[in-house]
């Protein structure tokens, strides 16, 4: 069971890494779409950074909270790019850029393979992951209660 759960962790980081050395790369041509506060380069610089950030989370912490993290931001990251690829999503009125590009490329195509590839290793870990032992009528503080068992 260890051994599926350093698995899923390199898998996972695997999967984030590439996904944000393809964001990183595609950064800066893609400042040239912009909204009033961000372009869509500095978004791909955040979501890259965040990518980045998950990853010791997930592999130091080891925690279930850690791994739902990885599969939230992989997880919205591969719908994005499905949603964009097929509507504009707008998002002018926050200061963002308008958020549309219908063509897939092979940079798109291996952030989106990416991106589910790491949505599978994250739920793997959440499943893996062994939930603390119940014992018996403890009280977060640790202490033990004691339970009437029905005299």
């Amino acid at each position: 069971m260890r051994a599926l759960r350093w698995a899923a962790t390199a898998a996972l980081a695997v999967a984030l890494i590439v996904n944000a050395v393809i964001h990183f790369r595609l950064a800066t041509p893609f400042d040239a779409v912009a909204g009033t506060l961000v372009t869509q380069g500095d978004l791909f610089r955040i979501q890259a950074i965040a990518n980045l950030a998950v990853i010791p989370l997930v592999a130091i912490v080891r925690r279930r909270w850690a791994d739902t993290l990885a599969l939230v931001f992989a997880a919205g990251g591969a719908a994005l790019i499905v949603v964009t690829a097929l509507v504009p999503l707008d998002l002018s009125a926050i200061g963002m850029p308008v958020l549309f590009e219908p063509a897939y490329y092979p940079d798109k195509t291996t952030a989106l393979i990416a991106q589910l590839f790491a949505v599978a290793a994250a739920g793997a870990l959440l499943v893996l992951r062994r939930r603390p032992a119940s014992t018996g009528n403890r009280s977060r503080s640790g202490e033990t209660g004691t339970a009437d068992a029905g005299s």
